[in-house]
């Protein structure tokens, strides 16, 4: 059995607040330290002993367990992203799970729902004069050795969005939200997040796009330190259009481009916002990291640095999510 602390359920909030009740027991693997030998370990409450009638919690990036008598505890093996995936799979059109008993394991990332639409891109213009001009041959530029800038920005905010998704209970209320269409608000955060992260590598002639530095991101999606210059820049974002490459993509799909044009000030400021949610989440991670690296040997902290065997939702990005090069794709 797995004991850790107990403190009041009620003393516990925050965001992203999920509960499942597990009416059997909860089997989780353990190892012993000693031997290095894999078991499987019952889950229960280390002061009245109940291994049956748990339910598993989240609020914010706290995972816990609450007893019968409403004592909430933690074991290492249950995390708020793990509870959250499991309500998640529980109550989907694919559920619900088999709780009595609950085997919890190893899940991988949860990917936001599709948009299934027309993935078009705005045509290119030819008309293109100075600022414009050079971004195209800034597009080029990457695509020499990668897609172009938009589509690789689009491609690492989705990849950033499914990394903090179910981790950062501001962004899972956001998009989970009853008033909320999860999948027309995922892709929505994804693009916001996208714009940003391409106008910052543009800012900063960032070339490859790995290299965009997030905090600048974070200025653009407005921190809340400058409301006036937040309110600014996310409008510049609903704005933009980059320019892209003749034959290489690079541009906004038409059904996007409709919806920046004709979406609400209150809609827009929740995808920011939403996006804003997903940037932060991986800086606090990083600063988590770098406090375990006495030698500083992530040199690229702060930037778009795919920490895979740090982060178990880190998936391998999809290049062609966005991109309109490959049709076997939809989003």
């Amino acid at each position: 059995m797995v004991r850790h602390g107990v403190t009041k359920e009620q003393d516990l909030f925050g965001a992203g607040r999920v509960a499942l009740e597990v009416p059997g027991e909860i089997l989780v693997e353990d190892q012993d330290p000693a031997v290095f030998k894999q078991f499987t370990a019952t889950l229960a409450c280390p002061e009245c002993q109940a291994t049956t009638g748990l339910t598993l919690a989240a609020r914010d990036q706290l995972g816990f367990l609450i007893c019968p008598s409403g004592r909430a505890f933690g074991t290492r093996q249950i995390d708020a992203g793990l509870v959250r995936k499991l309500f998640v799979m529980h109550h989907s059109p694919s559920g619900p799970l088999d709780l009595d008993p609950l085997r919890v394991g190893q899940l991988g990332p949860l990917a936001p729902l599709p948009l299934d639409e027309d993935r078009s891109i705005v045509e290119h213009s030819a008309d293109t004069d100075g600022e414009a001009r050079e971004q195209v041959t800034w597009s080029i530029g990457h695509t020499m050795s990668s897609l172009a800038p938009l589509d690789m920005a689009m491609a690492w905010s989705r990849n950033l969005l499914i990394r903090a998704l179910m981790h950062e209970g501001l962004l899972f209320d956001a998009v989970f939200s009853p008033r909320n269409q999860s999948a027309l608000d995922t892709h929505m955060i994804s693009v916001a997040l996208g714009l940003a992260l391409h106008e910052a590598a543009w800012r900063n002639r960032v070339r490859p796009i790995d290299n965009v530095p997030l905090p600048d991101v974070l200025d653009l999606l407005g921190r809340g330190e400058n409301p006036t210059q937040s309110v600014n820049e996310r409008e510049l974002l609903r704005s933009l259009r980059p320019a892209g490459a003749k034959v290489r993509g690079g541009r906004l799909r038409l059904t996007d481009i409709a919806r920046l044009e004709n979406c609400t000030p209150e809609e827009w400021d929740r995808w920011c916002t939403g996006a804003l949610h997903v940037a932060s989440f991986h800086i606090r991670q990083q600063h988590k990291w770098l406090s375990h690296d006495t030698y500083q040997t992530r040199r690229a902290l702060f930037r778009l640095v795919d920490l895979g065997y740090d982060h178990q939702d880190s998936g391998r990005i999809d290049p062609f999510w966005y991109s309109a090069e490959d049709p076997n794709h939809s989003s």
